[in-house]
């Protein structure tokens, strides 16, 4: 059995991110050939990881790959932010630029790694699936406002501030450490999936891909710039 270890952002997906890639590993009936690591790494926004020639990004990976038998690194950010560096933010460009780096730690030779940015923020999937949290409620009481109007248009361009909206629709206002893994609980994937969102099919191929070269032993940095 391999380990896939994940890198997020805060301390908020740190607790949400593993129940919903735990989810994905188990439609994808993963659980013979990998375990998820519980100790998941928080690594700041994307700009904190590219410093200094991506010197934290290297530095995490290489601590995963102290831990027992890891098979693959995930990592998912999000993406809402203008700039990268002096470049703007390109969410494709960015993610080859980090699975390219991975390689000099062994990434696609020893170990699998893959990128994903959520677009605009991780609540944005969780929006996504406003219905399925109707008629839940909190241990604290609150209740989501489930029949508020989803944001016109791409759920992936807006709302722009995703933790804003959803500040606005729950009883008493949200706090991703409070109340993301809680959502993430409550989310029906199938609602996410009917909305199209290309950053969550994203998401769900890279666990694909991690879970294959594992399998196969052909290990992958995805995704790749070829």
């Amino acid at each position: 059995m391999k380990r896939i270890v994940l890198f997020v952002e805060g301390d908020g997906e740190a607790t949400a991110i593993p129940q919903l890639v735990k989810r994905l590993l188990a439609e994808q009936q993963a659980w013979d050939a990998v375990i998820l690591d519980e100790r998941t790494f928080r690594v700041g926004a994307i700009n904190k990881i590219v410093k200094d020639d991506y010197r934290e990004w290297k530095r995490k990976l290489s601590a995963s790959l102290k831990r027992r038998n890891v098979g693959g690194a995930l990592l998912i950010l999000d993406g809402d932010i203008k700039r990268v560096g002096n470049a703007p933010f390109c969410a494709a460009a960015v993610a080859r630029s980090l699975a390219e780096v991975a390689r000099s730690v062994g990434g696609g030779s020893t170990f699998s790694v893959a990128t994903v940015f959520a677009r605009q923020e991780y609540e944005s999937w969780l929006i996504a699936g406003m219905e399925s949290f109707a008629g839940k409620t909190f241990p604290d009481g609150r209740k989501v406002q489930t029949h508020a109007l989803l944001p016109e248009g791409d759920l992936e361009a807006t709302p722009r501030d995703a933790k804003g909206w959803l500040n606005k629709a729950i009883d008493g206002g949200y706090k991703p450490t409070r109340d993301q893994a809680t959502l993430t609980q409550w989310l029906d994937l199938q609602i996410v999936r009917k909305r199209s969102m290309r950053s969550f099919r994203r998401l769900e191929a890279a666990v694909l891909e991690l879970v294959t070269a594992i399998r196969t032993e052909n290990h992958v940095a995805t995704p790749s710039g070829k």
